[in-house]
């Protein structure tokens, strides 16, 4: 484990805190009726969103993928090499790359 938070767990912290937020204050605003709390649950959403577009920004390419010198025409599946020639169908009959 690493001492520094990823950035799943900074979004999942992000997301989960704005949504008890929210909750919470609505819960209150249904039996108060204090018009200010309004605003804490819009502020609960809106400490959702950075949490949500962290969660959904993808990583770059080169993170995921290792571009071999066959510029990426070859898929890896459990250890084994496949390079994908023009015209190739995969199981279903559908077109390779």
């Amino acid at each position: 484990m690493s001492a520094t938070p990823s950035r799943q767990g900074v979004a999942l912290v992000l997301i989960v805190s704005g949504a008890l937020i929210a909750m919470a204050a609505t819960a209150v605003l249904l039996v108060t009726h204090e018009p200010l709390l309004r605003f804490v649950v819009v502020a609960g959403g809106a400490v959702q969103v950075p949490g949500w577009l962290l969660h959904l920004r993808r990583p770059r390419p080169s993170a995921v993928w290792e571009i071999g010198p066959d510029n990426g025409d070859a898929d890896e599946w459990m250890g084994e090499r496949f390079i994908w020639e023009p015209g190739d169908r995969d199981e279903h009959g559908r077109a390779g790359r």
